[in-house]
Order: structure tokens, then sequence, then C-alpha cells
């Protein structure tokens, strides 16, 4: 077995022939040995004797490659080539006096560049040992085998990078706190993580930056073709020229004109274009054609027809084309280019029944469609099997940072992995493959998504697939490259559970329309499920916090701590926000108290922030004030704190009876108050109710509860009421022969007794049903009881996935069943009480339809009968995105489906059937007709299946 010792005799060769860049990534290697083993790897000189020696080289530019492949050493036919491939090889003898070697074989720049970082990988060094100053592990007698030996295949999408946007406050004030702007030193920083993370592909900041201008000049855009950066501009921003230069630029007497229109200054603005074209045409770029408004805008006005900007665009295009024919390559297919369908741009691409529009124009002609998600990490269209073909292929533009409709978010990374997987594995089967770019925002805090991002787009059979549980290994993967230097597998364990649950809150709300209102106070315990989850993520991230040493403080906040905290903070202000205005409406004592902890919250807020900005002597200073709460606009222009609110109590002791999940209450008073009936054990599952003494006085009193029977076991029968107090009645149901009637008297001693009737009912179920109860009837989608496969498509179980933990999805995901007879389909069965008719909602993943069409169809039938199908767009009259069901869907993060239904009294099924692609079922719901379910924002907990 062939081996190399990573020892003080360890050493690196060097060429002066080879790529400045990847020399240049050689050097930080070499430091990221000296991390993990405290050697410094000297550099190797031709002919002298080296126990172990690292040789790195690109196929084609390096004689040591050269000579070793003569030799038989190694075989560079899998590698000589290809795109970003290394040859990966632990070898002995390799040379005269070399005893021990590690080569390492690029077929390009960055195959070379990959290869190195692999090395890094293997020795325990994280992606973000700069970025986030996550260090290494010190080791001793470290050593690689011929194990690790490795031919890589291609990348699964050619061009995998990111987006720096919206970055002031937060990124910009770093860069210019750490850097004295966004200049070549940042961009060193940001391409390192980029090519760390298997990326090579990028959109620069440019709300107020110029990548090739402020460097100092193309300094920035030099580094980045030295390192293998594949350069490109945003979608607004076409030939190289960043958004903000022509502002820079324009005026009366500038050459450029000054009017961002190519109808009145078409002279200047093609110059304005040529010469961006001509400045950075040396370089490795990725040129962006069209043309939109100034600062993401549309181009021509709201008078404007469909026709007129498609015309405009097509002119615009064919000029770009000639201009880059001239100045780049005469022929220009070979010039990587992209155009960019977000916003409006998608209804001019496509058109309308009236208006061709530019799909299948000849100046898209090998050019890169980039498509684009829905601004909230949901992909709107993908090519359709007659696109699929298209030269030049398709490219994704998806968002984890967002400034602009629906609304923003910005603050802290809200990246749920099982969405990204779903949605951008989707895309990829559906032929997205050429690039692969995504909004970051401010890069920091994002590193969890983006890391999960661009594995995904590096190498898509190991992490896409089928089993939504993928995400699950990654984040295990993920922590132990992360955290596994700093903490022992408990902890790491520990650490996997807070990112799932903080991520998860995300999935539900994102931080920056977190409302009090939300969420329901009582209703379901949605609440106080939020409540528990947040409270439980602060006490073990605070526990974890208190083992981790000062050296390793600063990775631990930044990549964990802060956006977990932060999150779970957030949440748990807004849920006591919620119900210290129910309780104080309710005159309530407790709000008062309630209203302290809200206030300690908004506290902790800003604490967390200036903590994260002042760990590791302030390295993160800057990052964390965006804007994150209370968000009543698409953006945080008049965003609000919770309001406290503060009561004065009764003038006497005030006894209130509630259950916990209901917001109505007794009072025990001789005049208006109403006896309640509690139905909660006619369900199966039921044997127990939890219910609070209130106190809305200051004056604390004395209860004693009574019943009429034994069969009624309370946890407490008397005491006393500061505030609130939590009583449980218990009922043993295996003594029950049939339904039972109960009654139970609360008194305030002094001041009045609350009357109460229970109804019990003994476990009467339906085997392998679930039972209605309350009027209704709810059933988790993967809980089907059977599914039918054909042979084009099934429905499979994701999990973990969406609001409530999981869904079914049909598999491929390009299938379209709509014209199908045979189409794949499960059932579930349940058992409601009386025969009517009920309201059925299907809980859906809030996807857009995979074609321009206002089209996305399920289907279902009750008991077998005749298919009803359905489209999930309400309107059809206008398109899906930007329409009022794209904005209230993507805030909640559900499509919600109705349909008016007929059951049986006793046993019921349900079949829903896959249809158009990209239908992800959640849950499903049937409400008897006039029965009026409490509100809330999850909806009910699961009924119970019958066993």
């Amino acid at each position: 077995m062939a081996k190399i010792g990573f020892d003080n005799r360890i050493m690196f060769t060097y060429e002066a022939k080879s790529y400045s860049g990847v020399n240049q990534i050689a050097a930080l290697v070499r430091k990221d040995v000296n991390l993990v083993t405290g050697f410094t790897a000297k550099e190797y000189i031709r002919g002298e004797k080296c126990k172990n020696l690292v040789i790195y080289g690109t196929v084609d530019k390096s004689d040591y490659l050269e000579e070793l492949e003569k030799r038989g050493v190694v075989d560079l036919k899998e590698v000589r080539g290809k795109w970003e491939v290394y040859s990966f090889q632990v070898v002995d003898h390799p040379m005269d006096g070399v005893e021990h070697a590690l080569i390492i074989a690029g077929s390009d720049k960055r195959g070379t560049i990959y290869g190195l970082f692999h090395l890094s990988e293997l020795l325990g060094v994280s992606p973000f040992v700069n970025w986030n100053h996550a260090y290494p592990r010190k080791r001793k007698n470290v050593f690689l085998t011929d194990e690790v030996n490795v031919v890589t295949k291609e990348p699964s999408v050619k061009y995998r990078g990111f987006f720096i946007n919206d970055e002031w406050p937060a990124f910009g004030n770093w860069a210019t706190e750490h850097f004295g702007d966004v200049n070549a030193k940042c961009y060193e920083r940001i391409f390192e993580l980029l090519l760390r993370l298997k990326g090579n592909y990028l959109w620069p900041a440019m709300w107020r930056s110029n990548f090739s201008m402020d460097g100092p000049g193309l300094e920035s855009a030099r580094l980045a073709n030295e390192l293998g950066v594949v350069m490109s501009t945003s979608h607004h921003e076409p030939c190289m020229r960043t958004g903000e230069e022509y502002s820079l630029l324009r005026g009366k007497d500038s050459i450029y004109g000054d009017d961002w229109s190519f109808i009145s200054n078409r002279e200047g603005i093609t110059r304005f274009w040529r010469d961006g074209l001509v400045r950075n045409r040396d370089f490795e770029n990725v040129i962006t054609l069209g043309m939109r408004g100034e600062r993401d805008s549309k181009i021509l006005g709201q008078d404007a027809t469909l026709a007129d900007n498609i015309d405009l665009l097509r002119d615009v295009l064919k000029t770009q084309n000639q201009l880059i024919k001239e100045i780049i390559d005469e022929d220009v297919q070979k010039v990587p280019r992209q155009f960019v369908l977000f916003s409006e741009v998608e209804e001019f691409f496509y058109g309308d029944d009236k208006t061709k529009g530019l799909l299948g124009d000849p100046e898209l002609e090998g050019v890169t469609l980039m498509l684009s998600d829905n601004n909230v990490g949901y992909t709107r269209t993908l090519p359709s099997k007659e696109m699929r073909n298209h030269k030049g292929g398709f490219g994704m533009y998806y968002h984890m940072d967002m400034h602009g409709g629906p609304f923003s978010y910005k603050w802290i990374g809200a990246t749920y992995l099982p969405r990204v997987w779903e949605q951008m594995t989707q895309a990829y089967d559906f032929g997205v493959k050429e690039i692969w770019v995504v909004n970051v925002g401010d890069i920091g805090t994002q590193e969890f998504g983006l890391s999960y991002f661009l594995d995904l787009a590096y190498d898509i059979e190991k992490w896409g697939g089928k089993d939504a549980s993928i995400t699950q290994k990654y984040v295990s993967e993920w922590v132990e490259r992360s955290f596994g230097a700093m903490m022992p597998q408990s902890l790491r364990n520990k650490a996997q559970k807070i990112i799932w649950d903080y991520t998860g809150l995300l999935e539900k709300r994102r931080h920056e329309i977190m409302h009090g209102n939300v969420y329901h106070p009582l209703h379901y315990g949605e609440a106080q499920d939020i409540l528990d989850i947040s409270e439980g993520i602060l006490k073990e991230a605070a526990a974890i916090k208190k083992r981790i040493s000062d050296e390793d403080m600063s990775a631990f906040i930044s990549l964990l701590y802060y956006p977990a905290c932060g999150t779970a903070n957030l949440m748990k202000m807004w849920i006591l926000a919620g119900r210290n205005e129910l309780f104080a409406r309710q005159n309530r004592i407790e709000a008062n108290q309630i209203a302290v902890l809200v206030d300690a919250c908004v506290k902790e807020d800003d604490a967390l922030i200036t903590e994260y900005e002042t760990v590791d002597d302030g390295y993160y200073k800057g990052f964390g004030r965006s804007e994150h709460i209370g968000f009543i606009n698409w953006n945080e222009e008049d965003d609000r704190f919770p309001m406290r609110y503060l009561i004065y109590g009764a003038n006497s002791p005030r006894m209130m009876v509630s259950r916990k999940d209901d917001e109505h209450y007794m009072t025990g008073t001789e005049w208006c108050d109403r006896p309640q009936t509690w139905k909660d054990m006619l369900r199966a599952d039921v044997d127990s109710i939890e219910f609070d003494l209130i106190n809305g006085s200051e004056h604390p009193y004395r209860f004693k509860i009574t019943a009429d029977n034994d069969w009624m076991k309370f946890s407490k029968v008397e005491g006393e009421v500061k505030a609130r107090e939590r009583i449980t009645l218990s009922v043993d149901k295996s003594l029950l022969k049939e339904k039972v009637t109960g009654h139970f008297d609360i008194e305030c001693v002094g001041f009045g007794t609350a009357h109460t009737t229970v109804e019990v009912m003994p476990p009467q179920v339906v085997p392998g049903h679930y039972m209605e109860s309350d009027g209704f009837v709810c059933i988790e989608a993967e809980h089907f009881s059977s599914k039918k496969d054909t042979s084009k498509g099934s429905f499979e179980i994701l999990s973990p996935y969406g609001r409530s933990g999981s869904a079914i999805k049909v598999f491929p995901s390009t299938a379209d069943f709509l014209t199908e007879k045979k189409r794949p389909s499960v059932e579930y069965k349940f058992w409601v009480e009386d025969e009517g008719d009920y309201e059925l909602t299907f809980d859906l993943a809030p996807t857009t339809p995979t074609t321009f069409k206002t089209e996305q169809y399920l289907g279902y039938s009750v008991n077998e009968e005749e298919i009803c199908i359905v489209n999930s767009v309400h309107r059809t009259d206008i398109p899906y995105f930007l329409s009022p069901q794209w904005a209230q869907e993507a805030k909640d993060n559900v499509k919600k489906v109705s349909e008016k239904v007929h059951l049986k009294a006793g046993k019921n099924t349900l079949q829903f059937y896959g249809m158009s692609p990209g239908i992800v079922l959640e849950r499903v719901l049937f409400v008897r007709d006039g029965v009026t379910i409490p509100s809330s924002y999850l909806g009910p907990k699961e009924s119970y299946l019958g066993d």
C-alpha cells in the first residue's frame, strides 16, 4: 500500500510555467498543511532526495506530469481534455530520490485547484478556514494511503456560483471595515471561498460597487481570471458592465449620453457596451445579454405593449451579438453568453397567443437561457421537451436572499435544505445543467445553504436523487467538516438538531414577515410548539457554547450560534408578543409578565448581533445589521417592533378557566358566565385534558375542584392562583363501556363557581382509518394506506420536507400525466360520523407551474368515483408570477386548494393522482359543512389512526 506522510519532511513542487493562480492556491494548501501538522512544507528542488512530495500540475502545462506520464507512473487519459477533472494519486517511488508522492493532475486550471483543495479536505481543513476562521484539529502522524486515489468525473453543472447582492448595509460595511472597499483584496477572500466550495462562477456585488473599476481598476477582474473564477454580471447588467457604471459615466457631455434608453440613446448605449466588452475581453467571462431598466426595473414604461418590449429586445440582442463578434470572437457560438429570464423578461421570452416571444429567436442560439425561481426558492418555468435541445443550454438564478417582492429577506440565512434539494434536483431533471447561480446577499450566515447548493451542483448524483433524507446525511457531513475540530460527536449531534430546528422554523415562516398574529397563541398548541422549539435551540446552543474554546468561537458563532439563536429569539419574541396581546385583551394579569419577556427578547436581538460583530476582534463587523423585524411592506420601510400591552388587574380576585389550546374562557360569575362542554375525550386517542386557572387580578384567589363522579382524576383539586395554574384532567377509558357525561365545578372560593360538562367515549375505532373528531379529519400526505405505481412514475415520500415535515411527490419529476390513462396514485382511508357535504382542502408546497401557462393540475376522487381534475392556479387570466396567489403562498409557504365533496357515513376513501409536474402534497383536511374549526396558521394536528 502506497502512502505519503505529512511531517517535517513534506515538500511541494513548484513550476513557474504552471498557472500562477494554481501556484497561489498551492501556497494556501501549504498553509493548510501547517495548520494541521505544525510543519511548513518546503519547496522541492528537482533532483534532491525527498521523503514525501506533493506533485501538482495541469495536464500539458507541467514538466513533472509529462515526465511521470512517459514513465507510466500516471495515466492521464481520463483527465486530458475534460472539464474541471483531477487525478489524485498516492504512489511510491515516482521519481529518482522520491520515496512517496501525492500526484495531483488537473485537466485544466480549476481541475488542478480542486485537486489541491481536495488534499486540504482530506486533512480535515474546512472550506471556511479563512472565511469563518474554522480552524482544523492539530494532528500528529498524518498520512494518506492509496485508498484515497481517485479520478473525478466532470461536475454535474458546468458553471456553479453565487451572486453578492443586496449587500448594503451588511456586506458593504464589512468590506469597507476590513479591506477599505469592495476591492481586489476583498474579492481574494471571496474567490478562495468560492473555489474551496467547488464553485467557479460569480456575479459580483453591484448595489454601489463596480467590479471592474474598484479593484482599483481591473485588479479584481485580473485576480479572478488568474484564479480561474469565471466572471459574469447579473440579469440587468449586459456586456460586462455593472449597473452603477452608467450612473457614474453618464452626462450631457458623456460619450455614453445621459439616457439609459436604446431608443433615444442608441449610439451612446452601444458604445457603453462596446467599451465594456473591450475592457474585459481578455478574461474568462459569461457575457450577459439583453437589457432591463436601471436598478432592476422594466426597460419600457407601463404603456408599452408586449410587442414593443419584444421588438426592443430583439434589436438589443442583435446589436450585442454583433459587438461580441467584432470584439471577442467572429464565431459568436464559441463565446459563453447568458440571457436571464428574470421578472418581466420571462413574459417577453414566451410571448402570448397574439405576439411571438423570443423563444426560438436566432439571436439566442448558443446562449444559455437563465431561468429563475419565484424569489423565494421555488423554480418558475422549466424547459419543455421541445426546448431541451436548445444550443447553449439552460441555467437557474436561485434566491437565498431577496430585496424585492413579495417580501425582502436579507438578515440571516433562511435556507431549508429539502426545498433546495427538491427544486434544484427537479430543475436538473428538466435539463437545467449549464449554469446555477444563487443570490446569497451578504454571504454572511448563508454559508450553510450555499455549501449545499454548490455541492449539489458539483455532484448531483451524490446529493440529489429522490430521497429527501439525503439532506440529513449532508447536514451530518457539513457539521463534521465545519465543527469536527471543536466538538466531540455528542455535541455535533446536538448541532445537527439545532440546524434542523432553526431552519425548520424558517421553512414555516421567514424572519422578516413573522408577527404576533401569524401563529394563533393557543389554538392547536401551534404557538407553544414554536416556542418550545425556539427555547430548546437557545438552551442547547448556550450549552454547547460553554464548551467552545476561544480559538473556535469565531466559527461557532458565525456558522451556528448566531443564525440559530438569532432565529430562535426572534420567533420567541413574536410568539410571546402574540400571547401578550391576546392575554391583555382578556385581562389576564399574566400579560404583564409576558410583556417583560418580549422586551427581553428585543434586547437579546441586539445583543446577539453585537456579539456576532465583536467576536474575533470584530472580524464580522458590518454583518448582521439588515433590518429584520416586523415588515408590513415588501421591505423594511415602516417596519415595526412588537407592541407590548400592559393591563390593570380587576379590583377583586377574578378566576378565568380555559382549556390550554382554547381562547374561550369561563369566569364562574353569576350573570354573564357561560358553562362549557368539553368533547376532547370523544377522540379515541385523548384521555386527558389540560386546562388553565387564570387570574385577571393582582389579587390571588383560592380554588377548589369537585366532580359528580369518581372516574375524573385531577392533577390538583385545590390551591392558590397568582397568575396561572395548569391542571390536568385524566380519565381511564378502559373502565368505561359506553359514552358517559360528567360534570365538575371549579370554585373561586368566595367569588363564584364555573360549571363544566365533559363527554367521554371509550375508544371506538375502525382499524386502518383516520377518525373524524370535532367535525374534521386531517391526514399527513405521507400516511397513505396504499399506492399504485405505473411504468411511467410513482409517488415517493419526501421526509424531511415542508411545513409539516413530510410530503409526497411523483417521480420522475418531469412526468406529466394530465393526458395519460394510467396515473400513479395514493389512497387514504378515513371514517366520518355523518353523511353529508365536506370541504376537502389539499395543502401543497407552493410550487409554480413548470410551463408559462397558468396551469398546474392535481387529480382526486372520493370513494373511487370519477376523477376530478383541478387547476391549482386560481386565476388563469394573469401570469402566476407576481399574482396575489403567488404573493400569499410565498409568505405562508403553502398552496391551498379546496373542493366540495360528499361523504358517506362510516368508511370513505380518497384517491390522489399524479397530474402536472411539480405538485407536492403535504396534507389533506376534510371539514364537515357547518363546522368552523379554530383559526390557525398550520391547521389541526393529524387525526387519530385506528389500530
